[in-house]
């Protein structure tokens, strides 16, 4: 049986800048399956979740997440609206 991991806050756009994020939006965009085993080992059970996140965002947000390395204000926006919707978690 799997312990429940440490959780902390973490704030959104430093979620949206992870790889596994990115990796999850584009994924999804194209329309690519989950990969089940992304990010299974339990020291990466945290991009596993960016991952999945990422994957969520992509397929209710079609804009450019990020300029560059910084996280678009339009983007943040989005993500509000698609938490208050409860169309991500």
């Amino acid at each position: 049986m799997q312990t429940q991991v440490k959780t902390r806050s973490v704030k959104i756009s430093t979620i949206m800048r992870s790889a596994a994020f990115m990796r999850g939006v584009n994924e999804a965009r194209k329309g690519i399956p989950m990969d089940y085993d992304a990010y299974s080992k339990p020291v990466e059970l945290p991009m596993r979740w960016n991952y999945e996140r990422g994957r969520q965002f992509g397929l209710v947000f079609d804009g450019d997440i990020k300029n560059g390395r910084t996280v678009r204000y339009e983007a943040l926006l989005n993500w509000a609206a698609a938490r208050n919707a409860k169309a991500v978690i």
